[in-house]
């Protein structure tokens, strides 16, 4: 039993110390959350943890439920459509009357050379990495903001860019653009929802590289446009460039998106 521990008390028994080593708080227990692209490993992550900390959790994407979403709920949600949003956050307010935390994790990355990419293509990407975060924000902003009076630090939205927002790679010209544009998008309606007295909390995550489908296939298709540079290459080359010497896993990233969301990060906002 040391002091760091334990504190004297003036009848001479010990009792413990709380200081500063008390639990962090993430009071997150009876809130609702929304994560969009929720089939991903990203999206799949952070269902399991949120709901692992007693969020009812409405998981959502493209098309019917898939096998081992942990969730309350699934919505069939597209987030390029502004109709599909707008319906899906009615449903949320008559089911539950609440929407506490909004993931934007729905994205691609498609991988090209610029002087290959078709307009369409890009374009597809910034609808669903851009525009998504966008409408997802505008759609659920009535609910989050009468929300947000129920929760000591408020309503918060996690949108989910990249380390790519900041340290470009070759091929990658749409993905790396879009997830600057959200990095910047979440800082401006930071300061936006501030200025309008909004109790949310806008904030972004930036992983580098996850053990993901998604990165899978851009290994995959790197090796293609480089005239089939080995994956396992690629691989290691990534791995050096990262100062942890391994990728970032799923779950790493969906730990980040619960600490934003909880009161522990009541202070955090505008982080992109």
């Amino acid at each position: 039993s040391g002091s760091r521990q334990h504190t004297l008390a003036p009848d001479g028994t010990l009792v413990p110390h709380m200081g500063g080593e008390q639990d962090m708080d993430l009071d997150l227990a009876g809130t609702v959350a929304l994560v969009t692209g929720a089939a991903g490993n990203i999206g799949v992550a952070t269902c399991k943890a949120l709901q692992r900390e007693g969020v009812t959790v409405i998981a959502s994407d493209l098309g019917a439920r898939p096998d081992g979403i942990p969730a309350a709920e699934w919505l069939t949600l597209d987030v390029t459509s502004e109709e599909s949003w707008s319906a899906a956050i009615e449903q949320i307010r008559a089911r539950h009357g609440r929407l506490d935390i909004l993931v934007n994790n729905a994205g691609i990355a498609p991988m090209s050379k610029l002087e290959d990419m078709s307009l369409a293509d890009w374009r597809r990407c910034q609808s669903i990495n851009v525009d998504g975060v966008f409408l997802g924000m505008k759609a659920a902003l009535p609910l989050l903001r009468d929300s947000a009076g129920k929760r000591r630090s408020g309503a918060a939205i996690i949108n989910l860019a990249s380390g790519a927002a900041d340290h470009p790679a070759a091929y990658s010209s749409a993905y790396c653009t879009s997830k600057a544009a959200v990095r910047m998008l979440t800082r401006n309606a930071a300061i936006e929802f501030s200025a309008l007295g909004y109790k949310i909390r806008v904030n972004s995550v930036h992983p580098g590289a996850v053990e993901s489908n998604m990165m899978d296939s851009i290994l995959k298709r790197y090796s293609e446009i480089t005239g089939s540079t080995p994956v396992e290459e690629l691989y290691q080359g990534v791995l050096r460039s990262h100062p942890m010497g391994r990728f970032v896993t799923p779950d790493e990233v969906a730990d980040a998106i619960v600490f934003l969301a909880s009161d522990a990060a009541r202070y955090v906002h505008g982080d992109a």
